[in-house]
């Protein structure tokens, strides 16, 4: 079953190159450029996963990643930076106790077989348990 994706990242060319793998994978890929777009996005969509950078000109993938999880408790969040400070803080952030979303952090650029690893991770997590009887 394909997964519905997320993808934000203001860089277009990468921005391209992870939606065109994603729909060559048959999943359902939507890509935005900005925080406000992913916000719009969020509206029509439910997704599996979310792949955002961290440096966007509105805002930062952390806090938007902090503040739009709780809307969605299944979904998976891939943090991605080519910042090493951000990477820092995003890390930081992750170790934090209680009731924060699941989510990885990653150095841009992010091999598209890591990609489908954290696909292969969603997949695995939405499911269905078999019955036995």
């Amino acid at each position: 079953m394909p997964a519905q994706i997320l993808v934000i990242e203001d860089e277009e060319d990468l921005r391209t190159e992870i939606v065109e793998f994603l729909i060559r994978r048959r999943h359902q890929p939507v890509g935005c450029g900005s925080l406000a777009e992913a916000a719009a996005a969020l509206e029509t969509m439910t997704p599996d996963a979310v792949f955002s950078d961290i440096n966007l000109p509105d805002g930062d993938g952390v806090n938007f990643c902090m503040s739009t999880a709780e809307r969605f408790p299944g979904t998976l969040w891939l943090l991605m930076s080519g910042n090493d400070d951000l990477l820092r803080l995003g890390s930081q952030l992750k170790s934090i106790g209680g009731e924060k979303p699941t989510f990885s952090i990653v150095e841009k650029p992010v091999p598209l077989r890591l990609l489908d690893r954290f696909i292969s991770s969603v997949r695995n997590a939405s499911a269905p348990q078999s019955a036995t009887g």
